[in-house]
């Protein structure tokens, strides 16, 4: 088992460099590609190795309304890539690691964490027609503290992050002909908490989904889209005291996916979404769902993107769930080959529904990023973020500023 306790982070260090030795030591280096990092030939596989080293000042670590506490951050992201492909199927099978060294720490209240990610995934093309992918996850993963389970004055009264495992898998295959393309999905969800079992128990959580869309082309590079989900959400672990969170979610939306230029690519889709709770005791919820994809190039040097939601979500701790509402623009300028801007924002309104003070959140972030790729296997950027929630529930508003330098490593 992977260390979760005071040697993490010597173990994350021993990774780190393990990772950067691997990439050196490799007799069998493939040429190294005018843009992005480089691979080394291992037999059928190709395997790419990086590390990403940040460091960060935070003035309000848990998020609180008042008595804010600040601190230094270290990061280490060590990760590796292997690449198997076989004529147009491609196999690959990824680690992600992120270990965090908090300043602010103490004997007995730490922050520090290391989350690992196990991942593999297939894209399998049969034939002309068909289209399959499949892909399956295990990860050790955390909630800082002041948030998720531990928001608001809770993150700080424990000792350490909330620390959980989670499970993914799941899979589609995609038919097309001259009428349309059909797709068929599916997939598992298991999140299980491993501390502070007194208060987060009754939040593991199981889901399971299945869905399809068909794709009927209307013009040239434009699709009308009909969807359909099924999902099933169930707590395996409930408190005697109240009703169960088990529910079920049928979402049918329609819309239209669109290429009008290779430099604008959108989807816009929107339907109607019930959510049924088995215990009659919680109010079963419909309403109307959204989701908006907009991708558009007006320069080659520009590059803006637009995402937007509506749709239900499961409550951390408050109220049946949460209906949430967010809008994200980012906009990417290249000023050179090697220097590079990014401004981001996002605003989201959060409804807790059937909470006991009707409690109501609307969140803002703003986020802007210098990036400089000194070398191609070197690359180097500044970043700093604004954030502000402004919420009616008590001790749950707060402000933080965040700055970050760091340089992301490849061969």
């Amino acid at each position: 088992m992977l260390p979760r306790g005071r040697d993490e982070a010597r173990f994350a260090l021993a990774l780190s460099i393990l990772v950067c030795q691997l990439g050196y030591s490799g007799q069998a280096l493939a040429a190294a590609p005018t843009a992005g990092p480089a691979m080394i030939d291992a037999g059928p596989f190709a395997i790419t190795p990086t590390l990403g080293l940040e460091t960060k000042y935070s003035d309000n670590i848990y998020l609180q309304e008042e008595d804010t506490t600040e601190s230094w951050i270290y990061i280490a992201r060590p990760a590796v890539n292997a690449m198997l492909q076989d004529r147009s199927n491609i196999y690959q099978f990824d680690y992600v690691g992120e270990a965090g060294w908090y300043n602010e720490d103490s004997q007995n209240d730490r922050n520090d964490y290391f989350d690992n990610t196990f991942s593999a995934d297939a894209y399998i093309l049969p034939t002309e027609r068909w289209i399959a992918t499949a892909y399956i996850s295990w990860a050790m993963l955390h909630e800082d503290r002041g948030t998720g389970l531990t928001e608001g004055e809770i993150g700080n009264f424990i000792s350490e992050p909330v620390r959980y495992d989670q499970t993914d898998a799941g899979g589609s295959v995609e038919y097309g002909s001259g009428i349309g393309r059909l797709e068929l999905r599916t997939a598992y969800m298991s999140r299980d908490y491993q501390n502070f079992r007194q208060f987060t128990r009754s939040r593991d959580l199981e889901e399971t989904s299945v869905g399809s869309t068909f794709f009927y082309p209307i013009a040239p590079k434009t699709d009308l889209l009909l969807d359909y989900n099924y999902s099933d959400f169930h707590y395996p672990n409930t408190i005697e005291e109240l009703p169960p969170l088990d529910s079920k979610e049928n979402t049918l939306q329609a819309g239209l996916e669109w290429e009008i230029t290779p430099n604008l690519i959108s989807t816009a889709q929107a339907g109607y979404t019930d959510k049924s709770f088995e215990d009659p005791s919680r109010r079963d919820w419909d309403g109307i769902t959204w989701m908006l994809e907009l991708w558009m190039q007006p320069r080659p040097q520009d590059t803006i993107v637009i995402n937007g939601t509506r749709a239900p979500e499961e409550t951390s701790l408050q109220g049946d769930f949460i209906l949430r509402e967010t809008l994200t623009t980012t906009w990417t300028h290249s000023w050179s080959d090697r220097v590079s801007t990014s401004l981001a924002g996002t605003i989201s309104r959060e409804s807790y529904e059937q909470s006991v003070n009707d409690r109501k959140d609307w969140v803002y972030n703003t986020t802007v990023r210098a990036d400089y790729e000194f070398r191609r296997w070197c690359n180097t950027y500044f970043s700093y973020a604004y954030d502000d929630k402004d919420s009616n529930a008590d001790n749950l508003s707060y402000t933080a500023n965040t700055f970050m330098i760091g340089v992301d490593l490849s061969l």
